[in-house]
């Protein structure tokens, strides 16, 4: 089959990309990433499949990544896709994706990967209930969209467990540090140790902002603000009995503060650097306080060969305490393809909260789109809960906000189409931009 006759957005089989324009020199910038085209093929070969991207995720880890890229590659990124054309038993048509596929619209594929790069995969039932009916009754689908697949039910989700449950492996009322407490992989991490395991959970952030989100939303017991506080001194007034664990996302003297505090045969979990993926002072590893105290030290990737073929069960582990009311997460979504970098600096301006995609058009992005089969009416107070979230939004967007942060456990489809209608005629009458930046948790 000619694949343009069936996908009419690639008409001339050009596909957008964004690539790397020029080197990264500290933080990116808008100037450092290109739009380009590429051509498609115009028929599929035997084994590959044709997806549609849906939404991208954006990590900090990702300009690590790219520095080692050439100048002219396209930028790397995990997304979630949707499946158009297969000649690949393994991704029938309709079925929604996680991939490794970059910053690219559409991409042409076999499901392999390469050693050092997240696995090509069918999302989970659970995050393909559009496509099973049967199963609605079952699940909570209300509050999960796709998009989870790359946050708390994808990399991040994964990331957190490996390092909080495989890596540390926290006894009850262990003492956790967390760094970037409240970033993608860290929210996940404090509310897996403090609801699952059942530690005393200290989080590190950079601001008091963050802090308070992540006390009231995530039951983290403490945190410290590394912009006005001393880590080492705080941590030693919060955590007297000094720290068992210690999830690592940052680096840098900050980790070394919280290692200055660690007790005999404490375990450190490395995740992530952020710290010095812009090219910041690199700080000397607490090497005597490490000899000393017996601590044991492991970095860990889990795109890489020792745990890629091992998501599956993090995955539905964090769905059932999902379920269960022990996990909690929040997206910030910006809508079109064309703010993917605006949404990746965004990353190092350190105003980011849990996790960051990009979804790729306004048609696609529908935050609760998994109200399928949804068989009951809102209640009156339901009712009354979104009309004041209605109200919120569109205050918040006609006085110039840029963010727009809702946890909105009643928000239903019909609301959000009334807001969403709203807005657009708003934005109508007074020639405004689109909406900029949307979360919905």
């Amino acid at each position: 089959m000619d694949l343009a006759s069936c996908c009419p957005l690639m008409r001339g089989w050009q596909a957008r990309v964004w690539v790397i324009k020029k080197r990264f020199e500290g933080v990116p910038k808008l100037s450092d990433f290109e739009i380009k085209t590429e051509t498609m093929a115009s028929e599929l070969k035997e084994g590959e499949f044709l997806a549609e991207a849906l939404y991208f995720s954006v990590d900090p880890s990702m300009k690590a990544t790219a520095d080692k890229l050439k100048v002219g590659s396209v930028m790397p990124g995990l997304q979630v896709a949707k499946v158009h054309e297969s000649k690949n038993k393994d991704f029938p048509v309709g079925v929604y994706i996680h991939g490794y596929f970059g910053w690219r619209e559409w991409t042409i594929n076999n499901g392999k990967t390469k050693d050092n790069q997240a696995l090509t995969y069918v999302l989970p039932s659970f995050l393909n209930s559009e496509n099973r009916r049967d199963d609605t009754e079952s699940l909570n689908v209300n509050h999960l969209c796709v998009s989870h697949g790359l946050g708390m039910l994808g990399i991040s989700g994964v990331a957190a467990y490996v390092g909080m449950l495989e890596v540390l492996k926290p006894k009850p009322n262990d003492v956790v540090v967390v760094s970037s407490a409240a970033g993608a992989v860290g929210h996940i991490a404090v509310q897996i140790a403090k609801k699952v395991v059942g530690c005393k959970v200290i989080g590190i952030t950079s601001g008091k902002k963050k802090g308070s989100w992540c006390q009231h939303y995530l039951g983290m017991d403490y945190h410290i603000n590394y912009m006005t506080q001393d880590v080492k001194s705080e941590l030693s007034v919060v955590a007297p009995e000094g720290v068992d664990c210690y999830f690592d996302n940052v680096g840098g003297d900050i980790s070394n503060a919280v290692i200055a505090n660690m007790n005999q045969y404490g375990k450190v979990a490395m995740c992530g650097l952020t710290s010095e993926y812009c090219g910041g002072k690199r700080a000397t590893i607490n090497q005597w306080q490490i000899l000393k105290e017996q601590l044991l030290v492991e970095g860990f990737c889990v795109s890489g060969l020792r745990w890629k073929h091992k998501w599956m069960k993090p995955i539905e582990d964090l769905h059932k305490w999902w379920a269960k009311g022990k996990l909690w997460t929040s997206e910030s979504v910006l809508l079109g393809f064309s703010r993917c970098p605006e949404a990746f600096i965004k990353l190092f301006e350190q105003g980011n909260i849990a996790k960051t995609v990009v979804c790729r058009t306004m048609s696609l992005c529908n935050p609760v789109t998994r109200l399928n089969g949804a068989k009951s009416s809102p209640t009156h107070l339901e009712n009354v809960l979104n009309v004041k979230l209605i109200v919120k939004l569109l205050w918040a967007y006609c006085s110039g906000s840029e963010t727009f942060i809702v946890a909105a456990p009643y928000f239903n489809i019909m609301f959000l189409r009334l807001y969403l209608y709203i807005l657009s005629l708003y934005s109508l009458m007074k020639k405004c931009i689109p909406i900029n930046k949307m979360c919905i948790s």
